[in-house]
């Protein structure tokens, strides 16, 4: 399923997952009764946003450094109703990089590789510096197959293993090693994915 918003649609999308998990974090800590921390979080979060100015913040829920400023972003949400924030990459140029020589990779970000037809498409580590889990999906958002802990290939050669479904697909997301088995994702599942409304799609 996909849906189309604003940018900053997203972004402010982005800012309320980060707030949120923040929350959640310190109601856990300080042990403070939730309905004090909702009171805090209906406050705060149209302050955050007015003085946030459409920038990504710098860290994530987790406290790791956002890389993802000032790009283009899908915004994934997940039948738990986690959210990640992928990147779009829909050009040929975008989907040969992909995440090629990407130190790291926050836990709530991604790649969304979309094609302009249904095919095999095949993935390979070779330049790609963190383990990765890669998820292919049909048009509409369902996951189709998925390679949990994809590791890293060292070869400068152009013999990496490749890594494929055995069906046909339109698009493919590339996520944190780890992170399909820990937001419970499993073929059949269907993700809702929301774009900006200035992406063009196939």
């Amino acid at each position: 399923m996909t849906n189309y918003l604003s940018p900053s649609h997203i972004q402010v999308k982005r800012m309320k997952t980060f707030l949120i998990h923040r929350l959640a974090r310190l109601q856990k800590k300080s042990g403070c009764p939730l309905n004090f921390h909702l009171l805090v979080w209906i406050i705060l979060f149209p302050l955050a946003i007015s003085s946030w100015k459409g920038i990504i913040p710098y860290q994530n829920a987790w406290g790791e450094t956002a890389s993802l400023q000032g790009k283009e972003l899908a915004s994934i949400s997940t039948p738990k109703g986690a959210i990640i924030f992928a990147e779009i990459a829909d050009t040929p140029d975008k989907r040969a990089k992909g995440l090629m020589y990407r130190p790291s990779i926050a836990p709530d970000e991604g790649m969304l590789f979309q094609f302009p037809e249904l095919g095999y498409w095949t993935f390979w580590m070779k330049n790609t510096k963190i383990p990765l889990d890669i998820l292919w999906l049909d048009k509409t958002g369902i996951i189709i197959h998925i390679e949990s802990h994809v590791p890293i290939c060292t070869r400068t050669d152009d013999h990496c293993p490749r890594y494929y479904s055995h069906k046909k697909s339109w698009q493919v997301l590339e996520l944190k090693a780890g992170m399909a088995e820990e937001l419970e994702l499993l073929p059949g599942n269907q993700l809702t994915i929301s774009v900006p409304k200035n992406h063009i799609p196939y």
